[in-house]
């Protein structure tokens, strides 16, 4: 279970990992694993951006429809031996959540050239920006 901010209201709800993420991810090494206890939290707490109706298949829970997408800059990354390291240059965290309250994926990607808080081609990946 984790906090989550509703861009509908700002206040904290309650989301959940996916399990079979989380067993997916306790086999891939300590980076991964740092990621999901530290950064997906982080950027569901803080998120520079909220993103709502998916339009990308890749974004897509293959379990139903997509949801949202927190986006953020984390203070930090980790290392493959799951030690804290600076954060990505030109890089903004992505955590996807589906409309059951599960948070399905997330992972790094590039951020947009003009707005380092946003992905690349976000006008055209997503239906509304919520935040």
């Amino acid at each position: 279970m984790i906090d989550a901010i509703d861009p509908n209201n700002g206040r904290l709800f309650t989301v959940q990992m996916s399990h079979d993420r989380l067993v997916n991810v306790a086999g891939r090494g300590k980076k991964n694993a740092m990621e999901a206890k530290f950064l997906v939290p982080y950027v569901l707490r803080k998120p520079t951006s909220i993103f709502e109706g998916l339009k990308e298949e890749e974004d897509d829970d293959p379990r139903g429809v997509g949801w949202r997408c927190y986006c953020g800059v984390p203070t930090c990354s980790y290392t493959q031996d799951g030690n804290e390291a600076l954060p990505y240059l030109g890089k903004v965290y992505l955590v996807f959540v589906n409309h059951d309250g599960i948070v399905y994926n997330w992972r790094w990607e590039e951020s947009d050239g003009f707005n380092p808080d946003l992905p690349i081609n976000y006008d055209s990946r997503f239906r509304e920006r919520l935040l």
